[in-house]
């Protein structure tokens, strides 16, 4: 993609956030457009405290409090959403990221890395849902699904091969 795309691109996610901002009744300040334009650039989930240091680069002015009551706003206006994983911990990204895809993740018992939508664990779980399931589910069950999250615990590549050398060199 060319650098005017990606600028055009850029462009159109900023005011597409800050008009969600502005119609809600808040104003667009400097720490909430670093957080978005953070949280933008992100592949990944990100903590709070993932998101705080990443501000802390582009203004050391923002403190840690501003971060967390800013996400939490961000939240509460469906700008960003909170994915509370096995570790109980809140990660966050994008809410139009959370609205593309079904997630599936990998968390290291050793290390804490998170995987997210691995391509081979995409592959590996079919999951199939009947095209009314989400009316059936309402109907039946009285529980309305928005989105839902496979989770997965083990060790990530890394972790495996330390473990299978330190076991080698330990016999």
């Amino acid at each position: 993609m060319s650098e005017s795309n990606n600028d055009t691109e850029e462009r159109e996610r900023e005011k597409f956030y800050e008009d969600r901002i502005g119609s809600s009744g808040f104003k667009i300040t400097k720490p909430r457009d670093i957080i978005i334009k953070v949280l933008s650039r992100s592949s990944k989930l990100m903590t709070a405290d993932d998101i705080y240091l990443e501000v802390k680069k582009e203004d050391p002015a923002v403190g840690v409090a501003t971060v967390y009551r800013t996400v939490e706003l961000l939240t509460r206006l469906k700008i960003v959403c909170r994915r509370i994983l096995g570790s109980g911990r809140s990660y966050y990204m994008l809410s139009r990221e959370c609205a593309r895809e079904t997630f599936i993740y990998m968390i290291c018992d050793n290390c804490k890395k998170i995987i997210t939508n691995n391509k081979c664990l995409n592959s590996a779980v079919k999951v199939r849902l009947r095209e009314n399931a989400e009316e059936s589910i309402l109907k039946n069950c009285n529980l309305k699904i928005d989105n839902y999250q496979i989770l997965f615990t083990g060790l990530c590549d890394e972790c495996r091969k330390s473990m299978k050398k330190q076991k080698k060199s330990s016999r």
